[in-house]
């Protein structure tokens, strides 16, 4: 072979490389693109929205080798957060923060109390009284948050699984690039099912994105 295409053929190739590594490294470390897939988050975050998750600064992206070099992330109660469950399932959750490490929390109806204080809590949406509407005293561990839905009536969540450790905690939404107003999908659908569902995304592509969502930060 030619040895100025050989010098062609290496340079496109450490081009490619190098553009996949920064597509990996930007993806899982940085900011990885994200669709909520159920209503537990709405109206705050409603089904189709499709946004970026910020995960530099929290730990858990990271190997584990090197986590404890890294410095801890400030989490603040209100703080929408996407994590992996305690009780071991392989679905991320996408919940806000509602009680912190070494407070009292409990539910009564559909108020939240921290150490005895009434939580004022205007995101959060209720049909009727929610499942498990009375829920504690528990005192949430160190390094623990308790993670709740907006959408209190269907959210599983802490009142379920307990509250989420802060190593479990991997990355926090930014904005909606785009979102398609589609019905609620889990990790138990058939490919007829994915199909489906992605064939409505290009039919009704124009018709049902909703482009007033583009742009929202999620807060």
């Amino acid at each position: 072979m030619d040895p100025l295409n050989r010098g062609k053929i290496w340079s496109n190739a450490k081009s490619l490389l190098s553009m996949a590594v920064f597509i990996w490294l930007f993806t899982n470390h940085i900011a990885q693109a994200t669709v909520v897939p159920s209503e537990s988050m709405s109206p705050t975050i409603p089904v189709g929205d499709h946004f970026f998750l910020d995960k530099l600064a929290f730990p858990a992206n990271y190997p584990h080798a090197l986590q404890r070099f890294l410095p801890a992330r400030d989490i603040a109660r209100g703080e929408i957060l996407a994590f992996w469950p305690p009780d071991g399932g392989n679905l991320r959750l996408i919940k806000r923060v509602v009680g912190l490490p070494g407070e009292t929390l409990e539910m009564r109806g559909k108020d939240i109390y921290i150490n005895g204080a009434r939580l004022d809590e205007p995101y959060a949406v209720f049909q009727d009284l929610p499942a498990r509407s009375n829920f504690g005293p528990i005192t949430i561990p160190a390094d623990h948050f308790f993670m709740m839905g907006d959408n209190r009536n269907n959210s599983r969540d802490s009142r379920f699984f307990g509250p989420a450790s802060r190593e479990a905690i991997v990355g926090r939404p930014l904005f909606v690039y785009w979102s398609f107003d589609s019905d609620p999908y889990g990790p138990d659908m058939t490919i007829s099912d994915w199909a489906a569902h992605y064939a409505d995304i290009a039919i009704h592509f124009f018709s049902k994105s909703r482009w007033s969502r583009t742009g929202t930060l999620l807060k």
